[in-house]
């Protein structure tokens, strides 16, 4: 298969080609930051959330045991209150593959 470059506003991403994957975004995974402040992150992460709903971008969220590592944080959640994130098991690396838990090929627009 040939691909052709994509140049100018050709080369931009769209809602139709994208989805935003936004992992584990609990409170105990932001307990040892040190590039940034927690608020900010939170801040940028529910931003980020709210312009991917307003353009129609499918968005998955994940916790990782949630059992034991707490819910997603109130604020993201608040932003998709009908989506229940995916609660995968302990893995080091959460790739978009069938055996980190996170189904973006099941992704549907």
């Amino acid at each position: 298969m040939t691909r052709t470059a994509k140049a100018g506003l050709e080369a931009l991403l769209t809602p139709e080609e994208s989805i935003l994957l936004l992992i584990d975004h609990q409170p105990f995974q932001f307990a040892s930051l040190a590039s940034h402040d927690a608020t900010t992150i939170v801040n940028n992460t529910v931003g980020l959330a709210k312009y991917a709903k307003v353009f129609g971008v499918p968005t998955i969220l994940t916790t990782v045991i949630e059992e034991r590592g707490g819910y997603l944080i109130k604020a993201l959640q608040d932003v998709f209150p009908e989506q229940q994130p995916i609660n995968r098991t302990f893995k080091l690396l959460a790739t978009p593959t069938a055996d980190a838990g996170v189904p973006t090929e099941a992704v549907t627009r």
